[in-house]
């Protein structure tokens, strides 16, 4: 069956959302953020991301690549100098969901109150005041804007993303039956879901995980 339509359809929606956060983030060139700003963008950046990589799980379906071997990696093309620690290395995108983390030990214990403070001489104790957190406060953006920028590079050249996930589905069927095969897109609801769509990226990311689920583990017929 041809997806080009539902691929299509759902890159341009995330080409929207892409320009949107670019403008918020003056470009990706700023180096911090206010606080709300920051809020703002994570609430679409996240199931963006999401949306994203199921994007490429549809893209990459029935894609037929070769895995290369070492001795074909060595007798490739050799590749341009890299000049470490120049910082200028673009980002990639990760094409893994975060997986889930469970705490068996119970919920930790939160100090609740505000620091004391007291030394020799003292007759009390003296209270600390925590500062609250502003809306205001200024947060570093390096990160966010990477990012950003990982999903622009891998929506400019989403085909090269499917590459990259073909050639790793390849390689995880080749490998022994006793290896650890964990799939691309972890279990259950997708990192950055909410039941309420209260953003436009919310109706992306339900669409493309919905068709995503039915690629890898399609209806007995």
């Amino acid at each position: 069956m041809d997806w080009t339509l539902a691929i299509t359809r759902n890159r341009n929606a995330l080409l929207q959302l892409i320009a949107t956060l670019l403008a918020m983030t003056g470009g990706g060139l700023v180096a911090v953020l206010p606080r709300h700003v920051r809020l703002t963008i994570l609430r679409g950046l996240r199931p963006g991301e999401s949306a994203l990589r199921r994007l490429i799980v549809i893209a990459a379906h029935e894609m037929a690549v070769e895995i290369r071997t070492v001795a074909r990696r060595a007798a490739g093309a050799i590749p341009k100098k890299i000049v470490r620690g120049s910082g200028e290395r673009a980002p990639v995108f990760p094409l893994f969901d975060r997986r889930k983390h469970f705490n068996f030990k119970g919920t930790p214990r939160v100090t609740r109150g505000n620091p004391r403070v007291w030394q020799p001489g003292m007759d009390y104790p003296v209270f600390v005041k925590k500062a609250l957190p502003s809306a205001d406060d200024l947060l570093d953006a390096t990160r966010l804007c990477r990012r950003i920028r990982a999903m622009q590079i891998a929506l400019d050249d989403l085909p090269k993303q499917a590459r990259r996930l073909a050639r790793w589905q390849a390689k995880r069927d080749a490998a022994p039956p006793d290896a650890c095969k964990y799939p691309p897109l972890r279990p259950g609801r997708p990192p950055g879901h909410r039941t309420r769509h209260t953003h436009p990226v919310d109706q992306i990311l339900s669409d493309c995980h919905d068709l995503a689920r039915y690629l890898l583990n399609p209806p007995d017929t």
